[in-house]
């Protein structure tokens, strides 16, 4: 028997970036990165999410140039992307409400025509403003598939019916580019988990639990569980591990505060290993070059479960 990335065509894709849709048979109700998570987690590997596709401060946050470096720097990586509707139901990627961090432009997105938020430039962290305007989540999802990574994207929390609304717009658009067996949506609890798991049963959820009973009304195989970013919970991670469903935990943040940056004031960024050891299957991070330093060998591991005997 061969384990497949969920299945042979989904390998094909994240090597390649091919948009073809993996068949699978209709009665299957589970995403088809289902498999590959489990393989991670059952074979001793680890993913970065690198946050909002960075991986250098010359990166804009969710640019086309950040998604397509991390892939490069890390075969297979998870890109977590910001989706956000503009004024005319357009969906292009922002973190913030307003244009002002991150672009040359101003105003708040959700009031800007698709146009006016095009016409900004992007700046990266380090000033650095490049000739790109803040990309569609249409052509995020092409360079991801070209980069070969998995794209989370995040449905900032509002309120429940404008988060569903733009779960709805982003799961239409995910399902016209034919992404669905390489994305993640991310929620932010229980409530909205279920929701969006419902819409979407064909693709994974990152769904905010504080225990494993928050699992009630999921299913395990599509649920990716974060966990927070103040402090390890190896003990959650145990439970949920115990149910089939990976643990998620961020060190990323506020610059000083994050653990990113705690973790590498003596130089030492072993604590990423401590959390691997501690039962992280996914360590969401502003630095995933330094989470790669020390985890080489089971970001390998992870990458071999495109295709392992089973």
């Amino acid at each position: 028997m061969i384990r497949l990335f969920a299945t042979t065509a989904v390998a094909a894709l994240l090597a390649s970036g091919c948009a073809a849709t993996p068949v699978r048979p209709e009665a299957d109700p589970t995403p088809a990165l289902a498999a590959f998570f489990d393989c991670v987690r059952e074979t001793g590997g680890v993913m970065v999410s690198a946050h909002r596709a960075q991986s250098a401060d010359d990166q804009p946050e969710n640019s086309i140039q950040a998604i397509e470096a991390t892939g490069r720097a890390i075969p297979g990586a998870i890109v977590e992307i910001d989706a956000a509707l503009t004024a005319d139901g357009r969906l292009v990627l922002m973190h913030d409400e307003t244009l002002e961090r991150t672009t040359t432009g101003a105003g708040r997105v959700a009031e800007l025509t698709f146009e006016q938020v095009r016409a900004a430039r992007l700046e990266a962290t380090d000033g650095t403003v490049i000739d790109a305007p803040p990309p569609t989540l249409a052509e995020a999802l092409d360079a991801a598939g070209r980069a070969g990574v998995i794209a989370s994207i995040d449905l900032k929390p509002a309120d429940e019916a404008a988060t569903l609304a733009l779960a709805r717009r982003v799961i239409e658009e995910v399902r016209a580019v034919v992404a669905e067996d390489r994305v993640i949506l991310i929620t932010y609890s229980p409530e909205t988990a279920r929701a969006v798991a419902e819409m979407a049963p064909e693709m994974m959820i990152s769904a905010g639990l504080n225990d494993a009973e928050g699992l009630e009304g999921l299913i395990p195989a599509q649920i990716l569980a974060w966990t927070g970013t103040r402090e390890p919970r190896p003990a959650l991670w145990q439970a949920l591990a115990e149910r089939g469903v990976e643990a998620q935990f961020g060190t990323l943040g506020a610059p000083r505060r994050r653990l990113d940056d705690r973790y590498a004031e003596d130089g030492d960024v072993s604590e990423y290993r401590d959390l691997f050891e501690q039962g992280a299957v996914v360590i969401a991070t502003d630095a995933p070059l330094a989470v790669r330093s020390v985890l080489r060998a089971e970001l390998a591991a992870a990458e071999r479960c495109r295709m392992l005997p089973e």
